[in-house]
């Protein structure tokens, strides 16, 4: 028999998990908390921003698919210049306005990032929001620009999307 370290009720040599309240019953000698996969990113430091030199403007659009998997929205766009993202007020609407995302709840800023074209493709800029904006799960400094690709996660405070972007054939 083996004892349930989350309620102490004794179970069957073997078990996996505990008949009483459900506990994980496999435990490493001396580990109480399992480390999670991918852990170590969390304390890694983000990619360099571009530099400048490379942040010429797009000599064409890109398309790009925005999707919020809280609420299941999707938000299609065509960036020639630059999107704001945020929350809307009486001053600005932004281009994608999370507010109806529960974006205020989650800690979305009014002027919370953009995403600019330029010549070598999409760019992320956090704009010195509240909460802070995430990338691939790096937290970005404000102001500097960092690169976008298709299937990256974004976190605005704690709101997660998910940007897809076009072949470049499609666009």
């Amino acid at each position: 028999m083996i004892k349930c370290t989350e309620c102490g009720s004794a179970q069957e040599d073997g078990a996996l998990f505990c008949s009483e309240c459900g506990g994980f019953l496999i435990v490493e000698p001396g580990k109480i908390t399992a480390v999670l996969p991918f852990s170590e990113f969390a304390n890694r430091p983000p990619p360099p921003p571009l530099p400048e030199e490379s942040l010429a403007p797009a000599t064409q659009a890109y398309k790009v698919t925005l999707v919020v998997p809280s609420s299941r929205r999707r938000f299609k766009l065509e960036i020639e210049d630059e999107v704001q993202i945020g929350r809307a007020s009486s001053e600005l609407i932004p281009e994608v306005d999370l507010t109806d995302d529960d974006g205020a709840e989650k800690g979305v800023s009014r002027h919370h990032a953009k995403i600019q074209a330029v010549q070598g493709g999409l760019v992320l800029v956090d704009l010195g929001s509240t909460n802070g904006t995430l990338l691939n799960n790096y937290r970005l400094p404000p102001q500097e620009p960092f690169p976008l690709k298709s299937g990256d996660e974004i976190r605005f405070g704690d709101l997660l999307i998910h940007l897809f972007m076009a072949n470049p054939g499609e666009n």
